[in-house]
């Protein structure tokens, strides 16, 4: 016959398995969410400059006594997953099993190198044919464009407003910006714009981008433009341009450097 100290140690025990099993089915969705979220961001290029990295960042640090519970009852149910044989621990060892995997791929994805960009690099790439093409594509659709239209399109981003491509068009316009390493373009004839842009690089929230002007500029508008510190002059019809975003860097990162080695290769 049960005494009253036994059936209250068997609630207990009884409270204690229910919070166990509770705590371990909120670690494993939580950390198996967060482990995808984590794996889909860390396929960026730019993951470290993106904002998901920093929300991720952020999330972790600001619930660092969550976090690590979590991670706690995380090891212990994969532990009691490879102990037992329930049909419930076999579900709970596959979760845990894909957990691994997926971390496999983050140290994977994060260990490629960043992807990086400069004026530098920028030049390279518009030297030989590869610039003539990107002004040939600025000037093309430029000219396709009805007047107080404005078309904005990027490759991993397929958008275009107002002016909407065929199918044709857009698949032509896709392979002739990979064709010249650029990822976008921004075409607007609604206003009196000089120049049409070819989107080159986004780098976390910022965009490296070229400026295709209509006609050269004068020697006063290229000064007026250097003199904005997101913009480098590269010839009398082409400048570079860094867009920091909202929250990103509102300078053109070694400007500064490369305009000194333009200005030394012309005196050389």
């Amino acid at each position: 016959m049960k005494t009253v100290n036994d059936n209250g140690f068997n609630q207990s025990m009884n409270k204690k398995s229910a919070f166990l099993r509770f705590m371990r089915y909120v670690a494993v969705i939580l950390v198996t969410v967060w482990l995808f979220v984590l794996m889909i961001a860390s396929a960026e290029d730019d993951f470290f400059d993106s904002l998901i990295f920093i929300y991720v960042l952020y999330v972790a640090i600001a619930a660092f006594f969550i976090t690590i519970p979590l991670l706690g009852f995380w090891i212990y149910s994969f532990v009691k997953a490879i102990k037992r044989r329930t049909k419930e621990d076999k579900i709970f060892l596959v979760i845990h099993i894909v957990d691994v995997l997926m971390v496999g791929i983050i140290a994977f994805f994060l260990s490629r190198p960043p992807q990086k960009c400069d004026a530098f690099i920028m030049a390279d790439n518009y030297q030989g044919e590869n610039g003539f093409w990107m002004r040939n594509i600025a000037d093309r659709y430029r000219n396709m464009l009805p007047d107080s239209t404005r078309l904005v399109f990027e490759i991993d981003n397929d958008k275009s407003h107002p002016f909407v491509l065929s199918d044709k068009d857009t698949k032509e316009l896709k392979r002739w910006l990979k064709d010249c390493g650029c990822i976008g373009i921004d075409v607007d004839n609604y206003t009196n714009r000089r120049y049409s842009t070819i989107r080159f690089r986004r780098i976390g929230m910022g965009m490296f981008s070229y400026r295709f002007y209509d006609k050269p500029l004068t020697l006063h508008e290229q000064d007026s433009i250097n003199n904005n510190e997101c913009f480098i002059v590269y010839n009398d019809s082409t400048v570079f341009e860094f867009g920091g975003g909202v929250f990103g860097a509102q300078h053109f990162v070694g400007k500064e450097e490369f305009m000194e080695k333009m200005q030394n290769s012309k005196i050389d």
